[in-house]
C-alpha cells in the first residue's frame, strides 16, 4: 500500500463525484441506474404499508414547517430534511431494497434523499439527477468495500448506515454543484455525523428480539449526509481528509482494517452500481438463498403443508444464531425470522409480494414454523465471510418418508442471477399501486425509465 494513497482518497473521491457528468457515464451504466432508481423509489412508497412507516410519516407531517419536498408515499410537502428522513426510512422499511454484498443497502440513502434535495433546489434535470445518483453509489460502495472489517471484528460491531452516510452527502453535494474542495468538507461533516455501528444492538440477537423498528437508522444517517452538504454550501469550515490515513473514518466507525486502494481503483472505469443486487423477497438478504432453495423444490414437487415432518436448513452462522425466531410479533420482526419465512413460502404466500400482518396469526404457518431447524455449517460460514456468498442447503422431510433437497449459494437478484426487467417493473407497479393507485404507478414508472428526458427530475411524481 502506497503511503501517498492513504492521504489522498478523500480528495480523489470528491473530485470524481464533483466532476462526473451524465455524458461520461457509459450507456449501460446509465440504463442500469434507472432501474436502481425505480426499485428504490418503489420500496420507499411501499414502505408506507408498514406500521412503523405510517408512524414515521404521521410524526413528521404533523410537525408542519416550510413546504419544500414531498413525502413520496403521501405527496404531502414538508421541510426538505424532514422529507429526507421519512423517505430514506421508508425505503428500507419493507427490507425489499437493493443490496451490495452481504451487508449494504445503498439505494435507500441516495435515491430518495437526492430527489428530495432536487425538489427543494428546483430545476435539476433528469440527466443531472441520474449522474448524481451514480456518483453517490460509487462513493458509498467504495468506502464500504474499503473499510469492511475482518470477520472477527464484523461479528463484534458493524453498521450499514455508518458508511452509507457518504452516499447522501455525495448525491446532495453533486446536486448543489459543490466543487471538489467543498465536497471534501461535506464528506468530513458526514463522517463526523455518522451513526455508531449499532447493528449488533438492533435486536438481531435472539434474547433481544423483536427486531428494532429503527431498522438500519437510514433516516437519521440520510438527513446527516444531506445536512453536511448544505452546511458546506453555506461556507461552514470542516475537515477535508476524513477518509485518509491511519486515523481515518475506517477506525472511527469501528473497523480494524482499511484497503485504501479499493476506494479509488478503476474509479470511473468500473462502476460498482452495476454490481448491486435487487431483492426478489421482502426480507433480510441473508434469508434469500434459503427461500430460493424452497422455491426450487416447489417448482418440481407438490408439497402439502400438513404432510411436512421436518425442514432442516444448514447455512452460515448469522442464520443459525440470529434468524431462528419461529413466531415473529410484527412484520419487521418477520423480515428476520427464517422459520416463519419458510412457512409463509410453503403455504403459497411467498414474500416476493411482501409480508402481511394477517399471516402472523395463521395456525398453519405457525405449525410449519415449529418444524424448521436451522443449523450452522462451517463451510457455508467460510464462503459467507471470505467469498461473500450466502450458501444454504434445505432438506424437506415428509411424513411418508420422502425427502427433497436443494442448495443455493448465490440468491436471485444478484449480478450473477439478475432478474428480468419486467420483474422489476412489476415489483414497482405492485408496491406503488397499493399506496398511490395503479394510474400513478404506471405514469411514474414510465417517467423514471426515461428520466434523462425530464427537465425537472422531481416531476417523476
Amino acid at each position: 500500500m502506497k503511503d501517498e494513497m492513504t492521504e489522498e482518497v478523500t480528495r480523489t473521491l470528491s473530485t470524481f463525484a464533483s466532476n462526473l457528468v451524465y455524458e461520461d457515464i457509459p450507456k449501460d451504466v446509465r440504463e442500469k441506474a434507472k432501474v436502481y432508481i425505480l426499485d428504490s423509489l418503489g420500496c420507499c412508497i411501499g414502505g408506507y404499508l408498514t406500521e412503523p412507516g405510517r408512524i414515521v410519516v404521521d410524526l413528521f407531517t404533523s410537525m408542519g414547517g416550510v413546504s419544500e419536498s414531498r413525502v413520496l408515499a403521501t405527496e404531502q410537502r414538508v421541510p426538505c430534511l424532514h422529507a429526507v428522513y421519512v423517505n430514506a426510512y421508508l425505503s428500507n422499511a419493507l427490507d425489499f431494497d437493493d443490496t451490495f454484498g452481504p451487508w449494504s443497502h445503498p439505494g435507500g440513502m441516495i435515491v430518495s434523499p437526492g430527489l428530495s434535495v432536487a425538489e427543494k433546489v428546483g430545476g435539476i434535470s433528469g440527466k443531472d439527477y441520474l449522474a448524481a445518483v451514480v456518483a453517490a453509489y460509487e462513493v458509498t460502495l467504495r468506502v464500504g468495500l474499503a473499510i469492511a472489517p475482518s470477520p472477527e471484528r464484523y461479528r463484534q460491531a458493524w453498521g450499514i448506515s455508518t458508511h452509507q452516510i457518504f452516499g447522501s452527502a455525495a448525491v446532495t453535494g453533486k446536486l448543489l454543484s459543490l466543487s471538489p474542495d467543498e465536497m471534501t468538507i461535506a464528506y468530513g461533516f458526514a463522517g463526523n455525523s455518522a451513526p455508531v455501528t449499532h447493528c449488533r444492538k438492533s435486536g438481531v440477537e435472539i434474547d433481544e428480539r423483536p427486531f428494532t423498528w429503527l431498522k438500519n437508522n437510514f433516516g437519521w444517517a440520510a438527513m446527516g449526509g444531506v445536512l453536511a452538504a448544505f452546511l458546506t454550501q453555506k461556507g461552514f469550515l470542516g475537515p477535508r481528509k476524513v477518509l485518509d490515513g491511519e486515523r481515518g473514518f475506517w477506525t472511527m466507525c469501528g473497523s480494524d482494517q482499511c484497503d485504501f486502494e479499493a476506494m479509488v481503483q478503476e474509479l470511473g472505469e468500473r462502476y460498482l452500481i452495476g454490481e448491486t443486487s435487487f431483492k426478489p423477497y421482502a426480507s433480510c438478504r441473508w434469508t434469500h438463498s434459503t427461500l430460493d432453495a424452497i422455491r426450487d423444490i416447489l417448482n418440481t414437487e407438490l408439497i402439502e403443508p400438513n404432510m411436512v415432518d421436518k425442514i432442516i436448513v444448514r447455512s452460515f452462522l448469522e442464520l443459525s444464531h440470529h434468524m431462528v425466531v419461529k413466531h415473529p410479533t410484527n412484520i419487521i420482526d418477520a423480515q428476520f425470522s427464517l422459520p416463519y419465512l419458510i412457512a409463509v413460502t410453503l403455504v403459497g404466500h411467498s414474500p416476493h409480494k411482501g409480508l402481511f400482518e394477517e399471516d402472523l396469526q395463521d395456525p398453519i404457518i405457525s405449525s410449519l414454523s415449529e418444524k424448521v431447524s436451522v443449523e450452522a455449517d462451517e463451510e457455508a460460514d467460510r464462503l459467507f465471510l471470505n467469498e461473500k456468498l450466502m450458501p444454504s442447503t434445505v432438506r424437506i422431510r415428509m411424513k411418508n418418508g420422502r425427502e427433497f433437497k436443494s442448495r443455493v449459494e448465490i440468491p436471485r437478484g444478484s449480478p450473477q442471477k439478475l432478474q428480468p426487467l419486467n420483474e422489476q417493473l412489476e415489483k414497482y407497479k405492485f408496491l406503488v399501486s397499493q399506496v398511490l393507485g395503479e394510474e400513478k404507478a404506471i405514469q411514474s414508472m414510465e417517467r423514471i425509465m426515461e428520466i434523462e428526458k425530464l427537465h425537472d427530475a422531481a416531476s417523476v411524481f
